[in-house]
């Protein structure tokens, strides 16, 4: 299988907050995370940050992604996948009670492969302007 599918089974497994159970197989076991985004700022393994969006799916349990745009960097072994994720808060956890407030937010993913799995995750995200729209700041 090329890493184009590879990245494309493991973001839609991803984004359906389907955790790490649903992600390992296209990870390598130590497959590191990293975001310059407050709330994603002490993530730094990919099984953190799939079990970070399953949570997150839990208090915002329509969300979804409208994806804009898929790219595979064979010279580099990446694949950026860049998406809008929206959603309502109306489902009891995160930083308060439900808001009702709904955010629509920019991200991409930069997911490095070693082989056939991935091994190392960038997201790329205003963690601020989301979190505002939310209601959360």
């Amino acid at each position: 299988m090329d890493i184009a599918n590879i990245a494309m089974d493991f973001f839609r497994a991803c984004e359906a907050g389907k955790g790490w159970e649903g992600c390992r197989a296209h990870c390598k076991p130590t497959a590191s995370f990293s975001a310059q985004s407050e709330p994603l700022a002490q993530i730094l393994t990919l099984e953190a940050y799939t079990e970070w969006m399953k949570g997150l799916m839990g208090f915002i349990p329509d969300g979804r992604y409208e994806l804009q745009s898929f790219a595979v960097d064979e010279g580099r072994q990446n694949v950026s996948a860049f998406a809008v994720f929206l959603g309502t808060h109306t489902g009891q956890g995160g930083p308060c009670a439900p808001t009702g407030k709904s955010v629509r937010t920019d991200y991409v993913y930069v997911m490095e492969f070693e082989g056939d799995k991935i091994r190392h995750m960038t997201k790329i995200w205003n963690a601020g302007w989301a979190m505002r729209e939310l209601g959360w700041m």
